[in-house]
């Protein structure tokens, strides 16, 4: 068989490469040199991303939990007891909800909207990750009036200032940290804004600390520098009017240092400058602030929409932005339409058959504790979620657990129904990348046993639940998405696997950027120490990195090695505890305690304690079930 041109699973990148099929299985992969985002380079999860639906344990024919164990069932039989649970849930006045998921295609994502709030009227309709990314969009909203940033990440390369808000780029998103190093040894000046030094850190030509999930400090002080510096974009001044006296206005009490000054300074002057923001650990209000600023800083510089000066906000995982933009969102129908707009619900009414449900849903935390009957679409929740055993628990007292999924997950115990679907590689649909682009992916081998299509498997209980529904291929799903998208963006979704992204001033009618009052800034209360996650997502816990024999190593041993968990401090804490490497110390919160071992970490600040998101179970009383919280650390 010929190799199959398709797109990397793993990060928002959207590498494309070609699967290597022998004898029926996925045995390599091949880069594409022709490829405009990957352009014949790969990191290792692109390289490995063959090996789990080979390897991996595979959910391969339907099964039922009959007296507490799962048994095999027909299509027919499985499809009929989903249906029926769910149709008897909702009768009985419970809530329903619907999980999408970033390791879901397009067309997946968007049919399992459109079982939430056509076929099954419920609005609470999400992916897991949502909550990391779409407070970031909303925020620039806030001042765009769009929800997506600019650019790609081949603009990096030839920019002379990139400010980069940082998780760890380099491990999260590797094409975006390759394309900074390549504009880092053309010259250009890397601004790295961050609670923890990555390494990134170590190439920037100016850090900036931070205080753990309150990096928007240091975002709020850069637009008051400069506006202070008067390098700014007059068409866009003049325009703001009277509400950018109120922006200065805003900004009057920040506290701008020295760096602060130079970075703001550097980015103003450049002809040619890039904003990055990774995966942050912060609440929604703060992220979408953060945003706010940095799209206010690049429009009152005017470098927002200017050609070769991205603003990029990078999505957690693989698809999730486009099951954002798909509508797996409690505020938004797909396209992001807003819930109140009526020509957006007639539009879907006229696709669907039915009128969609226009109500705000809850988020998947909420979503989990309310509901007793759920669809989860290729996805995890105790794996995924922040707070991993609380969502455990919640499934466990549902009476209706739908799961689609191609691999055997943690999930699989809970569930009431299970419909086994096609894994990477066996799959056709799109995905959509960091900047917008909507790529392909391609089958190249057939699904194991009786697993089919997860469009196909949705496509069928939309049958049961709504107006008959039937389509032809992931293609035919893929136009009705274009059919349902407000017009300027289905016309994109018309463009799949093209080079060019259309500019995001021409798809805004050439909107001017509103330039109004930030929210204040709160002053950072002191703490003996703060404990943070390392990151919103936990790639051990991914399927497709699970079973990868190449993938697996570095989270199964750390997981061997520390089945309890463990937290990272910095030398100096370790030393003023007196503690070793792998010692006990106690962690206290206003929330609880808990006792983990230390393992030294170099490039840490004295009062910055980081839990692996790995382990952030077994840290959960100290959490409080927050991402960033004040502890107290002591020997044990």
């Amino acid at each position: 068989m010929d190799p199959v041109l398709t797109t990397c699973p793993f990060c928002p990148c959207g590498c494309g490469f070609y699967l290597h099929v022998q004898d029926g299985r996925t045995e390599g992969v091949i880069p594409s040199e022709g490829d405009p985002v990957s352009r014949g380079r790969l990191c290792a999860r692109g390289w490995g991303s063959h090996e789990a639906p080979a390897w991996g344990e595979r959910l391969t024919e339907p099964l039922m939990r009959h007296e507490g164990r799962m048994r095999p069932v027909s299509w027919e039989t499985a499809l009929e007891a989903a249906a029926d649970s769910l149709v008897a849930t909702r009768r009985a006045g419970r809530t329903i909800g619907v999980l999408g998921s970033a390791r879901a295609t397009n067309e997946e994502n968007y049919l399992a909207v459109r079982l939430a709030r056509g076929a099954l009227q419920t609005p609470h309709v999400v992916s897991c990750l949502t909550a990391t990314y779409q407070p970031l969009l909303d925020g620039l909203h806030d001042v765009t009036g769009r929800h997506a940033g600019s650019g790609t990440v081949a603009d990096l390369e030839h920019c002379e200032v990139i400010i980069l808000v940082e998780g760890d780029v380099a491990v999260t998103h590797p094409q975006v940290a390759g394309a900074i190093v390549r504009a880092r040894k053309a010259g250009c000046r890397l601004v790295t804004i961050g609670a923890v030094a990555s390494q990134m850190t170590s190439l920037a030509a100016l850090s900036i600390a931070s205080t753990p999930g309150r990096e928007r400090a240091v975002t709020f002080a850069l637009v008051a520098a400069a506006l202070a510096g008067g390098r700014l974009d007059t068409a866009t001044i003049v325009a703001a009017g009277a509400s950018f006296d109120a922006l200065r206005r805003s900004l009057a009490e920040a506290e701008v240092s020295e760096a602060v000054a130079r970075a703001a300074g550097w980015y103003a002057q450049a002809q040619r400058a890039a904003i990055v923001v990774a995966p942050l650990v912060a609440d929604a209000a703060e992220l979408r602030r953060l945003a706010g600023d940095l799209a206010t800083l690049a429009a009152a510089t005017g470098h927002l929409d200017r050609d070769g000066s991205p603003l990029l906000i990078l999505p957690a995982r693989g698809n999730l932005r486009g099951a954002c933009e798909v509508g797996a969102s409690p505020n938004f129908l797909p396209g992001f339409a807003p819930l109140s707009d009526d020509g957006a619900g007639s539009r879907l009414e006229g696709v669907w058959g039915v009128p969609p449900v226009r109500e705000t849903g809850l988020d998947a935390a909420q979503m989990l504790t309310v509901a007793r009957g759920v669809v989860i679409v290729a996805e995890d929740p105790t794996a995924v979620m922040p707070a991993g055993a609380l969502a455990r628990e919640a499934l466990r007292r549902m009476e209706c657990v739908v799961l689609l999924d191609a691999f055997a997950t943690p999930a699989l115990e809970l569930a009431t129904v299970v419909l086994p679907i096609a894994s990477f590689a066996e799959n056709d649909g799109t995905v959509t990348g960091l900047d917008g682009r909507v790529r392909q992916v391609r089958a190249a081998v057939r699904p194991p046993g009786k697993a089919r299509p997860g469009w196909a498997v949705l496509a069928a209980m939309l049958g049961r639940l709504g107006p008959a529904t039937e389509y032809h291929g992931a293609e035919e799903v893929r136009r009705e998405i274009a059919r349902a998208m407000p017009p300027d963006i289905g016309a994109r979704w018309r463009e799949v696997d093209e080079a060019r992204v259309v500019p995001r001033a021409e798809r805004n009618g050439g909107r001017r950027p509103s330039l109004g009052p930030l929210a204040p800034c709160e002053p950072i209360k002191p703490a003996p120490s703060v404990a943070v996650w390392d990151g919103v997502l936990d790639w051990g816990s991914d399927p497709l990195v699970r079973y990868s024999p190449t993938l697996c190593r570095d989270s199964a041993a750390q997981r061997k090695l520390f089945p309890g968990g463990f937290v990272e401090l910095s030398k100096e804490a370790m030393d003023r505890l007196g503690v070793r490497q792998g010692w006990p110390v106690r962690l206290k919160s206003a929330g609880g305690e808990a006792v983990a071992p230390a393992v030294m970490r170099a490039d840490l600040a004295a009062g910055v304690v980081v839990v692996p998101f790995a382990f952030r179970d077994a840290l959960a009383p100290v959490m409080g079930g927050h991402g960033v919280t004040s502890v107290a650390v002591e020997r044990a």
